[in-house]
């Protein structure tokens, strides 16, 4: 699908605040509220956007957090996919070129929690190889 300039402001402006009234968001792009209302429309349907919570990881005590790269070993990606899917604390998951297979991002109540999950719950799921973690020390950014 392509994007034109107004819908790029569009979403530029929900990105900032998803709960914008479409009044504003209309006012701020120089069009009317239904012209907004039918973008956002289309712009949902087509999976171009889509409109969430985004939640603080810190404020709900998920104070540990962790970039973490997996090796998998044999053929299986789907099946570790779908076990680390599963996992609350498994924010992010992405197929990657590179050294590792995997790129997860992963928020935890505690160091203590984090070692658990790479020691025990990452290696006990089959084909799961070597891990490699970045212990994220503060988050200056996250847009989406």
């Amino acid at each position: 699908m392509e994007l034109d300039d107004l819908d790029k402001a569009i979403i530029a402006i929900l990105r900032e605040d998803g709960k914008t009234p479409y009044t504003t968001v209309a006012a701020k792009v120089g069009v009317a509220e239904a012209t907004v209302r039918k973008r956002v429309n289309r712009l949902l349907e087509a999976g171009v956007l889509r409109i969430t919570a985004a939640v603080n990881p810190e404020k709900i005590g998920l104070t540990t957090q962790a970039i973490v790269g997996v090796k998998v070993e044999g053929e299986d990606v789907e099946s570790i996919i779908e076990r680390l899917d599963a996992m609350d604390n498994v924010r992010y998951i992405g197929v990657c070129t590179g050294d590792y297979d995997l790129m997860l991002h992963v928020a935890m109540p505690s160091s203590e929690e984090l070692f658990h999950f790479l020691t025990r719950t990452l290696r006990e799921i089959p084909g799961v190889g070597q891990s490699h973690t970045s212990l994220i020390m503060k988050v200056f950014k996250e847009a989406w």
